[in-house]
């Protein structure tokens, strides 16, 4: 499940809020297929299956973050969502 987000805008494109964060994260256009991709990452049950498309790539985290991971998922034309912590 989803522990926190990077940036405002991509939590209120989860949270479906239409704030001028948002429209600056990812052209509005694409907020469907962004929050169809962060529902179904908030929905797993094991890390391994977020590795699926291929164009998530998913990365431990380190130091004082240890135990935490971050995703990055290609969602439209190269645009990349990134800056997900998950449990």
């Amino acid at each position: 499940m989803i522990k926190s987000f990077r940036d405002k805008g991509t939590e209120d494109i989860f949270d479906r809020k239409n704030t001028k964060e948002a429209r600056n994260t990812c052209p509005q256009q694409i907020w469907r297929v962004a929050q169809r991709k962060l529902d179904q990452i908030n929905g797993v049950v094991s890390l391994d299956s977020l590795k699926i498309p291929p164009g998530n790539v998913l990365e431990a985290l380190k130091d004082n973050r240890k135990g935490q991971h971050c995703i990055r998922i290609t969602i439209s034309s190269g645009f990349v969502l990134c800056g997900l912590t998950m449990v």
